[in-house]
């Protein structure tokens, strides 16, 4: 629903020996070869401040939470505020008074622990897509009857994104086996489930789902994989092209359906009085294949039409 591209708001140092400058330097050698859109944004902004990266010596993603690194030596912890307590590095309350504020602000913070002490906070805060409430109301014209909202975020940013995009069910802090989980309910309650994302934390739920759309270029290879639709773009509106697509698609199946059954019917009748002779009925019999084939390439022409 966001546009992808984030950037650095905010960059805050919490220790004394510490200057903001060597946290973004520090967080982006953990986000050096991280397949992820606050990754980039980090990556970019040390790159615009002209910051040198140390390099690190090993790295671990931590899916749904952020990464572990080495660097220099040192230990680095850099993600979510769930992170730090999963490994119980102590938060101050000056960098919760941040973290507080940046998510009231719909910010997302990553903070960065280094040997088990938090050092400093990065800020990053990503815009809605300006199709996004278009295609949202022109997917309910269309029967969509349920969209859920689920995001890794925290309550107070998923709030404030859901109410400018008019959802009113969404679900914050959600990990990968989280989305999974809200899918098998869906489905448990009777629910046709379709899924859209385009990270590695959505692909589970894009597996499970009845039809799982990968969105855009920037979509991490497991996702496309997992995925049952690939789009080559960012534009939520192909959404809608999905959507018409997949509606013609069975409008054809259904034609092609009646089509042989009416031309078999007819053979048979026919048939059955004598009139048809063995050639006439290869030839009815062919020329209906072909009329089902040349009635399913007309999907072929949906792009050309929009």
């Amino acid at each position: 629903m966001t546009i992808g591209r984030p950037i650095v708001t905010n960059v805050v140092a919490f220790h004394k020996d510490w200057e903001p400058e060597q946290v973004l330097a520090y967080a982006a050698s953990s986000e050096i070869h991280a397949r992820h859109p606050l990754a980039d944004a980090v990556l970019r902004s040390t790159k615009e401040r002209h910051i040198e990266i140390p390099p690190h010596e090993e790295c671990e993603v931590l899916v749904g939470l952020g990464m572990r690194t080495r660097a220099d030596g040192r230990t680095l912890l850099l993600g979510s505020p769930s992170l730090l307590a999963q490994e119980k590095v102590r938060v101050t309350k000056r960098a919760s008074e941040w973290v507080d504020k940046l998510r009231r602000s719909a910010e997302t913070p990553l903070l960065l622990a280094v040997d088990g002490k938090l050092v400093g906070l990065i800020g990053l805060r990503d815009e809605v897509r300006p199709e996004a409430i278009g295609v949202l109301q022109a997917l309910r014209a269309t029967g969509v009857r349920r969209m859920v909202m689920l995001t890794g975020d925290h309550p107070d940013a998923a709030a404030a994104v859901a109410e400018e995009l008019g959802i009113t069910e969404w679900r914050a802090e959600v990990m990968p086996e989280d989305k999974l989980a809200v899918v098998r309910e869906l489905h448990s309650e009777g629910h046709t489930v379709a899924v859209i994302g385009d990270g590695v934390n959505d692909a589970p739920a894009l597996a499970a789902a009845d039809i799982g759309i990968a969105m855009g270029l920037g979509g991490t290879d497991v996702a496309v994989e997992t995925a049952d639709v690939a789009l080559a773009s960012d534009d939520l509106r192909r959404l809608l092209d999905v959507r018409g697509l997949g509606g013609r698609a069975v409008d054809v199946i259904q034609q092609n359906y009646a089509m042989s059954i009416a031309v078999n019917a007819i053979g048979l009748l026919v048939g059955a009085g004598g009139a048809l002779s063995p050639v006439l009925a290869a030839v009815l019999h062919n020329a209906s294949s072909v009329a089902v084939v040349a009635n399913s390439a007309r999907l072929i022409r949906y792009e050309l039409d929009q």
